[in-house]
């Protein structure tokens, strides 16, 4: 039965040509699972209103990290920029109480999950979580609008609490990426020799260690979490959306994301009270065509 199940993991994710699950996807699942796996047999299509949100998150970024340059070559520069740039995030939220872009591991079942969270700012001695959107209006989102962010949100935190207490940690990690057979060019070292990057930590077997310290250090995890509503066009903030979820929220959101993970059923679309998403889709009737005959109820 094991077997099986792991066979359909697979051939889930190969389909979609991935090797690991992100948190935006289990979020968009919440918009429409449909548009979310044409997004990737298809390809996405790149709007105006996401390449906005991009600079508005960049801005934010600089206003709080200090920037690292650094150019890689390969998969393992790769992953070591990531850990380090991260890593020096979490050292930027010991000094200013905030911290922005930061990189989240873990696993789902026996899913590999990766997140990238917006912003952790410390508050009355707890860490709060806070997600940026985007918004062409100033008005606030309505409930169904809200479900995709709020599950996004509701899984940082939970893969957040999971390397805050070390259930998922720089072991697992490390076997799962295969970090101790990797190693960084000589003209990455170059790079972070010029950076003045110490020697102890230019690997990244030590860059790991370092980056799942510093998460463990971090502190108490608040309850509370916000999702920031910015108007894309002006940068004004709109309004904070505040909420708490139950475990038992938590295990509904995965159970169900999981379930089209695991092979248990097709890609849904959205259901028939929310249909008027389709008409910002565009995949809508060409390769979906689930609600085109209402298209004008």
């Amino acid at each position: 039965m094991t077997i099986g199940r792991r066979a359909d993991i697979l051939d889930a994710l190969q389909r979609l040509g991935k090797k690991s699950i992100r948190a935006t996807d289990i979020a968009a699942q919440y918009w429409c699972e449909k548009q979310m796996e044409l997004n990737y047999l298809k390809g996405p299509e790149i709007t105006k209103e996401i390449l906005k949100g991009k600079e508005i998150h960049e801005e934010l970024e600089n206003e709080t990290n200090i920037p690292i340059v650094l150019q890689t070559k390969s998969y393992a520069d790769f992953m070591y920029k990531s850990l380090y740039t991260t890593y020096k995030a979490l050292e930027t939220l010991k000094k200013n109480k905030k911290s922005r872009e930061l990189l989240l591991y873990g696993n789902l079942g026996k899913f590999r999950v990766v997140g990238k969270m917006d912003e952790l700012l410390v508050s009355n001695g707890n860490v709060v979580i806070v997600e940026d959107k985007t918004r062409a209006s100033d008005k606030m989102p309505s409930a169904a609008q809200t479900k995709s962010h709020r599950a996004q949100v509701i899984l940082y935190k939970k893969l957040l609490r999971d390397m805050i207490s070390g259930i998922y940690n720089e072991d697992l990690f490390s076997r799962e990426y295969g970090i101790n057979r990797l190693s960084v060019t000589k003209e990455f070292e170059r790079q972070l020799d010029a950076l003045g990057v110490e020697k102890g930590i230019q690997t990244l077997p030590e860059i790991t260690l370092k980056f799942f310290r510093e998460y463990r250090s971090i502190g108490r995890l608040s309850d509370t979490m916000v999702i920031r509503y910015i108007n894309q066009y002006t940068g004004k903030r709109i309004d904070n959306y505040k909420f708490k979820a139950s475990d038992e929220e938590l295990d509904g959101t995965i159970s169900f994301a999981l379930k089209y993970w695991n092979g248990e059923r097709e890609a849904l679309p959205v259901p028939y009270e929310e249909k008027w998403k389709c008409e910002y889709c565009m995949f809508f009737g060409k390769e979906c065509k689930v609600w085109s005959p209402q298209r004008k109820l």
